[in-house]
């Protein structure tokens, strides 16, 4: 650190200054007529930084401060020259902290992390349905009240209706918010906060219930989700949280306010008199336009008083507020349209910017919501759509990573989420993220070191035992590497009929008539549990056979293709992306042919459920099958559950499948009005047949 070099600095931006420090002279020059943040740095005889702005300057000493070399008490620098600028303005950051509160020194933390990984943009998340986390004067009991939860689930919400008694409590007087804005501040970091309306509301409605649809008052949310209970669209409720604004402004001197506008359901507002009467009044045509009005209050608002909104992909529905920033977190498709109509945008899609994921298989991580964003994947984000056109691509402002807390229960486990995957997104933000393998060694070198060195908790999910599957002739090959290059990896399984060795760390398992399950293990000899990878591999009558999908999966839940469908992996739930298929489509289509007629007694099928992620169960199998691919008969059975089983008991060489689910989510869901997810998994036959089943293969 550049403290630890005892650097004698007192400069005025502007002028050229010689600084001394204990090994020669560094000399800063400020540019003119170059893009906003450029810095160059030369090390020779003497250190010297070029700078275009105060961030520039900043961005240089960080990029200075990653150099320094101490060894055997010997401080060095290497000889280098670089230039470099930012290729997006917006670099952000995003943290929860309403469903688990962090102290002041914990979020100066969080600002000290985006500072070393030249973050710009610190999007604070002060308020939802489980906790109000900051000061309004006017209206004290939002804190009184708002900011105390009785009791969180224990386990994943999912699955478990087990509590704790412990409440969770804490707020941000403004005084410790005014600290926070001009700490960041001297990080060239400006802080975004966001006030959550109309939904997400249910710790602000405890408070002060007044302003709901219903007046019913309930508790500060104890569970994850979504809930009916939003802000009513009446007057008084717009007047409130206008009153709100104000104080928020006058607190954050940056250029946005983010007032959320996401997941809010209109199930009370269509039975509520104030807001049909609003619908009325100002010729809305729906709530959908209702929301959007909702929305225009405030943008106006916020633009009288010098601000700009942003709002979550949801306030595209029923027109935009004039001046809108997009922040699309829904895929992709919200800031393409946000951008289509002139909008800026910032991407943060969940495929690839959501850090509450796994990063690994979640057998050696710590519980999860769900999803699977791995350090790679990250690394390969492009924030600019294929699909806009030249002078569109300019309105994407940039990107952030969004730290959703209801499974960090603390700040330990906050750094071990977002480190080291915001260095990958650091290096999309800057235009630097080339080469992933070289990305990988720079950061076991440089980083990893100073993580230990702080003793802050990290992820090595990158660099432990991989697998890898591929499709065989007949079955599956899967090849186990480790990123030191490990070539004595220990394997072992349950089923050594099954398993044939193909040399090195790599094996093959065939496709059989009858299921059966085999379990695969690899480790390199260590006592630690990321040092070992172990499968379980689902050995069935098509297991390496891909389908042929007439209906495409979402480009951010590809998995491996169609081979993800028969890779023998079972999805497993909290669910792993890659071990899914994502559908955002009401109908998929796809089929299958083997080489020869085959007595087919069942039609295995695996979906996933997962409602506050918005994924369904869909309504329908369809099978259609024939001997000849020319006369087709046709099967269907109803989808109750997770694993759907079809009875066949006919001879087929050629089967297609058609799988139907809703075209919206009802009321009371996440996401109502929006088109479910579908997400697919393993497909197997079940046969009386014993022979081996070989596959048509499609050119």
């Amino acid at each position: 650190m550049l403290d630890d070099l005892k650097w004698y600095v007192s400069h005025d931006l502007g002028v050229n200054v010689v600084f001394t420090y204990d090994g020669g002279d560094l000399i800063f020059e400020r540019m003119m007529n170059v893009p906003t943040d450029h810095y160059s740095i030369r090390v020779k005889d003497k250190i010297t930084i070029n700078y275009s702005s105060e961030a520039s300057l900043f961005y240089a000493m960080q990029s200075l401060k990653q150099m320094v070399v101490i060894e055997d008490g010997m401080i060095s620098i290497p000889y280098c020259s670089i230039s470099d600028e930012p290729k997006f303005q917006w670099r952000g950051m995003h943290l929860d902290v309403s469903r688990h509160f962090f102290t002041v020194d914990e979020v100066k933390q969080y600002l000290d992390w985006m500072a070393r990984y030249k973050f710009n943009r610190f999007h604070w998340h002060l308020t939802d349905d489980q906790g109000w986390r900051i000061e309004i004067k006017k209206y004290p009991k939002l804190t009184e009240i708002g900011s105390v939860r009785a009791k969180t689930l224990i386990g994943h919400a999912g699955s478990s209706k087990e509590f704790d008694d412990k409440p969770e409590r804490g707020f941000y007087t403004q005084a410790e918010i005014k600290e926070i804005v001009r700490y960041a501040k001297t990080k060239c970091i400006e802080v975004v906060p966001e006030i959550e309306m109309p939904g997400h509301a249910r710790a602000a409605l405890a408070a002060y219930p007044e302003y709901s649809c219903t007046g019913e008052e309930l508790p500060v949310a104890e569970t994850w989700g979504v809930f009916d209970h939003i802000f009513c669209s009446k007057k008084e409720t717009i007047d409130f949280l206008q009153d709100i604004l104000g104080e928020v402004i006058a607190l954050f001197p940056g250029e946005y306010i983010h007032i959320g506008g996401d997941e809010a359901p209109k199930t009370n507002w269509k039975t509520c008199s104030a807001c049909q009467n609003q619908i009325k009044v100002n010729g809305l045509k729906d709530e959908a336009e209702l929301q959007s009005y909702f929305i225009q209050q405030m943008g106006a608002f916020l633009t009288k008083n010098e601000k700009k909104l942003i709002g979550w992909d949801e306030i595209l529905e029923g027109g935009l507020a004039a001046n809108a920033t997009v922040m699309s977190w829904r895929g992709t498709k919200g800031g393409i349209e946000a951008a289509e109509q002139d909008h800026p945008v910032v991407m943060t899609p969940g495929s690839h910017c959501y850090f509450d994921h796994y990063q690994s298989d979640r057998s050696t991580e710590p519980l999860a919501i769900g999803g699977y964003t791995p350090l790679e994947k990250v690394y390969s984000f492009n924030p600019i759509p294929n699909e806009l056109s030249g002078n569109k691509r300019g309105l994407i402002l940039g990107a952030q990573a969004n730290v959703w807390t209801e499974y960090m229960e603390d700040f330990d486990q906050v750094q071990y989420m977002i480190l080291p995957r915001m260095v990958a997104l650091s290096e999309v933000l800057w235009g630097t993220n080339k080469d992933y393998k070289d990305f990988l060694i720079r950061l076991k070198n440089f980083e990893f070191p100073y993580y230990d060195k702080t003793e802050t908790p990290y992820s090595r999910a990158a660099f432990y035992v991989q697998s890898d599957i591929s499709t065989s002739e007949e079955g599956i090959i899967i090849k186990f590497t480790k990123d030191d290059g490990s070539q004595n990896l220990q394997i072992s399984g349950n089923n050594k009929k099954s398993i044939i060795p193909l040399g090195k760390n790599k094996l093959k398992v065939n496709r059989t008539p009858a299921k059966s399950k085999v379990k695969i293990q690899a480790t390199s000899g260590t006592s630690s549990n990321a040092d070992t990878v172990t499968l379980f591999i689902l050995q069935h009558s098509t297991l390496g056979a891909e389908w042929d999908l007439t209906t495409q999966p979402s480009s951010y839940y590809s998995g491996d293709g169609a081979f993800t469908l028969t890779d023998g992996i079972i999805g497993r739930r909290p669910w792993n992306g890659k071990e899914w298929l994502g559908f955002d489509t009401s109908t998929i289509k796809m089929n299958f042919a083997f080489k020869k007629k085959r007595n087919i007694s069942t039609v295995n099928v695996g979906f996933l459920q997962a409602e506050t992620s918005w994924v369904h169960l869909p309504n329908q199998v369809i099978v259609r099958y024939s001997k000849n691919g020319k006369r087709w008969k046709e099967a269907t059975s109803s989808v109750d559950s997770e694993s759907t089983k079809l009875k066949l008991n006919k001879k087929a060489q050629f089967i297609e499948l058609e799988i139907v689910g809703d075209f919206t989510i009802p009321e009371g869901k996440n996401g109502a009005g929006h088109t479910p997810w579908i997400f697919m998994d393993e497909i197997w036959f079940d046969s009386t047949d014993k022979s081996r089943f070989r596959i048509f293969k499609r050119n």
